[in-house]
């Protein structure tokens, strides 16, 4: 893991290698491809700060979708 935002997402929530990749993995399903990106950044922190970490990916991608988190479909 080399990316800055990532480590400091790791420190700040105490995630481990695992769940990073569970975060970063989502944030490609949304479609994005940098992690550090403002919109990456964002649905990263509302999955930890919310808790959804440890959530089945399907709810987590239904909850970024009713959330307008997802780009393309923000503010439908």
């Amino acid at each position: 893991m080399e990316n800055k935002f990532l480590i400091d997402l790791s420190i700040k929530y105490g995630l481990e290698s695992a769940k990073v990749s569970k975060v970063v993995d989502i944030i490609y399903q949304c479609g994005i491809r940098e992690v550090d990106s403002r919109e990456g950044q964002r649905i990263a922190n509302y999955l930890c700060e919310m808790e959804m970490v440890e959530k089945p990916s399907e709810e987590v991608m239904e909850e970024l979708r009713l959330k307008g988190l997802i780009p393309g479909i923000m503010g439908k």
